[in-house]
């Protein structure tokens, strides 16, 4: 980026003043008219009607943990800014973008004089415009259909411009845009941030991180499913408890409420889930398919097969590849 482009968006403005004085803290009336609860406003930083906006982040204080009405895009201009969002660090340095959705919940870390970035604040109607853009398979695409969901999950996506010209010249524009005598029109602004998430969609090698944070429970829930498809061989109560450092008769009924089964129940799914794989997909003996399974009981397996579906291993495998002979 251009020094004097850097120089100008580093003069310290009125807001920073004030910290440096000795407020030593973000006002949040500046930004919210919530007294319970910290929602940056977009009534309060863009003027009536105004679908795109751009401000450059406060530095030299904490920026409390809030929400916004808004998507926001934070692009660090120079030096390194840190987010925390869910309790994980985010650290952005110089040509990193942050895209937030309106149902995240972030703080970010005091940055210092050398710590530039500017926050592009994108109302939801505005952002959804340049949807018909993307492909719709791109990530992007998803947390689109994320955020205009009422109810919809925190998330957020981290990209590099390192390297990549045109995305590099488009955000100097932005930021030439907010200290240069010309004022860019709405029109031009939105037509940039459209381009720059075009280039987003179609290079996934700028990707770090993309991210959607889940409730408390679902993270659970997942954890639970995820320990049981890879470990369902050796699988036991006590040690995912154990992984997840909770108690045993507290995981037990976490799982009954959060999966509808007991732990033994969901545990059975998975491992006949995999030996349905392995007779369909494999010429292995059924002998072979019981032990890679998790089983040592044979006559155990027979019984709970033909409870389950209404004949014998042998049976299954052999109707259905005359199935699948039929069809070919």
């Amino acid at each position: 980026m251009k020094p004097e482009i850097l120089s100008k968006l580093a003069i310290v403005n009125d807001e920073e003043k004030r910290i440096i004085e000795g407020e030593h803290k973000v006002n949040k009336k500046l930004y919210s008219a919530f007294a319970k609860e910290f929602i940056v406003n977009s009534h309060r930083l863009m003027q009536d009607g105004e679908q795109i906006s751009l401000r450059r982040h406060t530095r030299f204080a904490d920026f409390p943990s809030h929400g916004h009405n808004y998507v926001e895009m934070t692009y660090v201009c120079s030096g390194e800014v840190t987010h925390v969002i869910k309790h994980r660090e985010v650290r952005m340095h110089k040509g990193d973008v942050l895209l937030l959705n309106r149902h995240t919940q972030h703080s970010v870390r005091k940055t210092g004089e050398e710590d530039i970035a500017i926050n592009i604040m994108l109302s939801t109607e505005c952002f959804h415009s340049f949807a018909a853009a993307l492909p719709a398979s791109c990530p992007l695409s998803s947390f689109m259909a994320e955020n205009i969901r009422s109810n919809g999950e925190a998330e957020y996506m981290l990209f590099s411009t390192e390297g990549v010209p045109p995305l590099e010249n488009l955000f100097e524009n932005l930021c030439y845009s907010m200290v240069g005598n010309d004022i860019l029109s709405v029109d031009i602004l939105k037509t940039t941030v459209a381009l720059i998430l075009r280039h987003f969609a179609e290079l996934p090698e700028c990707i770090i991180t993309a991210a959607r944070h889940r409730s408390d429970s679902e993270l659970l829930q997942a954890r639970i499913v995820e320990y049981l498809r890879t470990d369902f061989r050796t699988a036991t109560l006590s040690e995912l408890a154990d992984k997840l450092g909770l108690s045993v008769p507290y995981l037990s009924k976490r799982v009954r409420e959060l999966c509808g089964m007991t732990f033994s129940q969901l545990l059975q799914e998975a491992r006949f889930e995999e030996a349905i794989r392995l007779l369909d997909s494999t010429d292995l003996p059924v002998g072979d398919i019981i032990i890679a399974v998790g089983y040592e009981n044979t006559s155990f397996f027979h019984n709970q097969f033909r409870t389950r579906y209404n004949c014998s291993p042998f049976r299954w495998r052999k109707l259905r590849r005359e199935a699948s002979s039929e069809k070919a």
